[in-house]
This record gives C-alpha cells, structure tokens and sequence, in this order.
C-alpha cells in the first residue's frame, strides 16, 4: 500500500475501543447477540481514501478524436495510428454523425456506395473544417462517380472510366517538404486514376508519364472552406512492398488531424 494511504489508516485507528453502535445481527453460533462495528474514524477514513483513488470511467470515443475509414482499408494500421495519435479509427458510422470524427477516410469506394450522411453532407462537412483522405482505384474519382462532389475534389476528373496502368516509373516530389513526404521513398506505381491537375490545388507528388502518356499528378491537395481534402490517385494497397507505404500513410493521417478542425464528439 501506498505510505500515503498507510498512514491516512493509522491516523484513523482508535486508540480506545470505542465503537459505533451497532444492530445485532441475526443469532449465529456463539457470537449470537454480541453485534460486532467498526470505528467512526475507519469508516470515514476508507471512505476518504475511496474518494482519492476512485476514477471516473470514460469511453474513449468520447474523449478521442475519431477517424472513420470505409472502403478497402487493409492499407490502414488502426492500432499504429492510435499509438502514434490518440485517435481512434472506425469504419462505420455507428451513432455518430459525420461531424463527430476528425478525419475520414474514403479508401477505393464508390460514391453511391457511401451512407446516405456522407453523400449528403461530405462537401459541407469539408467546407466545415472536417479533413478528408481519398484513395484511389477501380471504384474510386471517376470510374467511382465522384463528378457528384467535383468542387472537393482535388484532381480534374475527365472521365467516368480513369482507372487505367501507367508505365512503371519513379514518382517525381514536386512538393518535396510537405510533411506527409517526410521520410518517405516512393517506387513505381503500376496503376492509377488517370486524371489532370486542377489549377487552385497544391501537387505533391507526380507521375512521370511514358512514351505515349503525359505526366499525372499521384497525390494533391485541395482547401476547401475550412476543410482539407487530400487525394491519392493510386491504391495504398498495391504498395504494399514499399518499405514505407505505412510511414506515407501515418504521416497523412497525422497531417489530417493537425489541419482538421473538428476535435472530438462532446
């Protein structure tokens, strides 16, 4: 026990047996009738020392902030990120709404696939000052109908069908500072939305092109409102022998939260 508790206990020790009346129990044995207390200054004590060491219990989803990850999110470490941020990542909405969570990740998902909330509301939600992760794919920007949100996009969309292979060649940094780079080594990328660069967007990281394709932007980022939205042209997942596919993806999440401005649910 703790010297402190220790001696909060003898301090509260009687030094004459004077005991708090009593009444008798039920008669048992040969104890029957001789009702057994406990000293006035014990009782208080334990209950003092309760008070100290009692802690309220809280859920954590009400004292963390939250990111919602849908879609195919295998490339996503959720116990990582929560050792490396205090966030705690989910992949349904459950009783929350859409402004409740920091980030949101929208991994390879179709528009009309998301829940009704987040179709609703996500260009609002932005505009807000939430922080939004698009990755891409097969079902993702284009060829994932996301021409239904363009103002958040930050990519040109310029087709319905833009999942595409792309010659394999060493992404160029054209933002070779920007905090989600930090540390980060990219080898090629075989497959990609295959979309133009948007004038007001900031380009991070670039696809050189080939012989009979021009250079695609890989990665953008795009202020709306209040809000952030960062775009991957490329699929996480299929970089999974890149030695540093999870510190990119930590360093994004990281990124996010630090620019989103919704703390956690009250």
């Amino acid at each position: 026990m703790h010297p402190r508790f220790s001696n909060l206990l003898r301090a509260a020790a009687p030094t004459s047996p004077r005991w708090v009346r009593t009444v008798p129990a039920e008669p048992m044995g040969h104890h029957a009738g001789k009702g057994r207390g406990m000293p006035a200054r014990l009782v208080m004590a334990m209950a003092l020392l309760l008070a100290l060491t009692w802690q309220p219990v809280v859920a954590a989803d009400q004292s963390a902030r939250m990111i919602l990850a849908l879609g195919n999110t295998g490339f996503l470490d959720s116990e990582g990120i929560h050792a490396a941020t205090g966030a705690v990542v989910k992949t349904e909405m459950g009783r929350f709404q859409l402004q409740d969570f920091s980030v949101l990740v929208l991994a390879d998902v179709a528009f009309l696939a998301l829940p009704a909330p987040i179709q609703q509301g996500l260009a609002q939600y932005v505009s807000h000052g939430g922080a939004v992760l698009i990755t891409g794919g097969p079902h993702s920007f284009g060829s994932g109908g996301y021409q239904a949100v363009a103002p958040i996009i930050p990519f040109q969309i310029r087709s319905a069908d833009d999942w595409r292979a792309t010659p394999f060649r060493e992404p160029v940094p054209l933002q070779p500072g920007h905090p989600i780079l930090a540390g980060v080594e990219f080898i090629t990328v075989g497959n990609l939305n295959d979309m133009n660069p948007r004038p007001d967007a900031k380009e991070i990281l670039r696809g050189p092109g080939g012989d009979r394709t021009y250079p695609s932007p890989l990665i953008a980022e795009l202020e709306v409102g209040d809000g952030r939205v960062v775009g991957v042209a490329f699929d996480p997942n299929e970089l999974s022998g890149m030695r540093d596919r999870d510190l990119f993806v930590r360093n994004t999440i990281e990124y996010l939260l630090s620019v989103s401005r919704i703390g956690p649910p009250s």
